[in-house]
C-alpha cells in the first residue's frame, strides 16, 4: 500500500460524511424500539466507534438534557446500571470485545439494549435476541465512518423517545460538513508542519473536537499528540508552559464554546505563542452545536491525512492495534 493511495482513499472517505450522517439518521429512525423513559442512558464503545458516545454526551450536557447520560469504555458495566437504563452498544465492526461484553451484561440485567454496527458479532447477537439494531454500511475505516455512527446513534435514540436533536439540526450539520473542504485541512497541515508533539486545546462543549483531533493525529499521521481541556487544564496543564521546552511543538487552539471559553482562548493564544512555536486557531462553524462539533472534527480528519502525507506515512495502517486484539484472543477474550 502506498502513501499517495492511502491519502487519496482516506480523503474520499472523509468526504462522504454529509451523506453518511443523513442516511444513517434516517434509517435508524425506522428501527423498532420500545419507547421508554429511562432512568439513565449508557453508551458503550471503544476507539473510533466509542468516540460517538462522547459527542452524544457533549450534546446532552450543552442542552441541559435531564436524563443522565454516561459513557462507558471498558468491558462489562458499572454496578449501578439496572433494567431501568437504556444501553446503546456502538461498534463499527461489531467485533469489539469490550462493547460486546457491555451489551451482554446489560442484557443480563434486563436493560433495553440497542446496537449500532455494520454487522459482526454484535449485529448477529442483536438479531438473535430480537433487539433494536441500527445497521450501517460496512467497508469503512471506523474513524472515517463517524458521520454514520453519530447519525445512527442519534436516530436510534430518537426512535426510543430520547430526542436529543431535531431533524433540522441534523440537516444543518450535513450542510456544515459539505462546506468543509479537504483544502482547508491542507492549509492547516502545511502551517503547523512536522513537529515532535502536537497540543490540541478545546473548551467546554468543544473539548470533544480536541479529543477527536488527538485521535486522528495519532491514527492517521502516527504522531504524538496531547489534549488540554479547559477550564480544567487551566489548573494543571497550563503550568507546563511557564518554561520553554526544546521539543518542536505544534499548538492547535479550538476557539469558541461560550463566554468563559472565549476568555480562556484569548489568554491561551498569548501563552502558546510565547513558546515560539506554531499556533493554529480553529473556529468550528455551522448552525447549531451538532454542526459545529462535526465540522470541526471533519477538519481535523483532513489535517491528519495531510500530515500523514507530509510525514510519508500511510494514514490507513494501524497494525499495532492488532497486537492488542491478539493479546485479548490469547487470553480467551476475543
Amino acid at each position: 500500500m502506498s502513501v499517495s493511495e492511502g491519502v487519496s482513499v482516506m480523503l474520499k472517505l472523509y468526504g462522504t460524511w454529509p451523506d453518511q450522517l443523513l442516511g444513517s439518521y434516517r434509517d435508524a429512525l425506522n428501527v423498532k424500539v420500545p419507547r421508554i423513559t429511562p432512568q439513565g442512558i449508557v453508551l458503550c464503545g471503544m476507539g473510533g466507534s466509542g468516540v460517538t458516545a462522547d459527542y452524544v454526551l457533549a450534546l446532552a450536557a450543552a442542552k441541559g438534557f435531564r436524563v443522565p447520560v454516561f459513557v462507558h469504555k471498558s468491558e462489562g458495566l458499572p454496578p449501578w446500571v439496572t433494567r431501568d437504563h437504556l444501553v446503546i452498544a456502538i461498534s463499527y465492526s461489531g467485533n469489539t470485545y469490550e462493547t460486546l461484553s457491555c451489551a451482554r451484561e446489560a442484557r443480563s440485567r434486563g436493560a433495553l439494549v440497542g446496537s449500532v454496527t455494520s454487522g459482526g458479532k454484535l449485529g448477529q447477537w442483536a438479531k438473535e435476541n430480537g433487539l433494536p439494531l441500527a445497521l450501517i454500511e460496512p467497508n469503512y475505516y471506523p474513524r472515517t465512518a463517524l458521520g454514520m455512527l453519530i447519525g445512527a446513534t442519534l436516530g436510534l435514540l430518537k426512535a426510543s423517545g430520547v430526542d436529543l436533536v431535531s431533524d433540522d439540526e441534523v440537516r444543518a450539520a450535513a450542510d456544515a460538513l459539505r462546506s468543509t473542504s479537504a483544502e482547508e485541512g491542507l492549509v492547516i497541515a502545511n502551517a503547523i508542519g512536522d513537529r515532535d508533539v502536537y497540543i490540541i486545546a478545546g473548551c467546554g462543549p468543544f473539548e470533544i473536537i480536541a479529543h477527536r483531533w488527538r485521535q486522528e493525529l495519532s491514527e492517521n499521521a502516527k504522531v504524538i499528540a496531547k489534549t488540554e481541556f479547559y477550564p480544567e487544564s487551566a489548573h494543571n496543564d497550563l503550568v507546563a508552559w511557564q518554561v520553554q521546552h526544546k521539543l518542536r511543538k505544534g499548538f492547535v487552539l479550538i476557539e469558541g464554546g461560550g463566554r468563559l471559553c472565549s476568555v480562556i482562548t484569548d489568554m491561551l493564544r498569548g501563552v502558546y505563542e510565547g513558546q515560539g512555536d506554531v499556533t493554529v486557531r480553529v473556529t468550528p462553524r455551522g448552525e447549531g452545536l451538532l454542526a459545529q462539533l462535526l465540522q470541526g472534527s471533519l477538519l481535523g480528519g483532513y489535517v491528519s491525512v495531510y500530515l500523514a502525507q507530509l510525514r510519508g506515512v500511510d494514514p490507513r495502517t494501524t497494525e499495532i492495534t492488532g497486537k492488542y486484539k491478539h493479546a485479548l484472543e490469547e487470553a480467551g477474550l476475543g
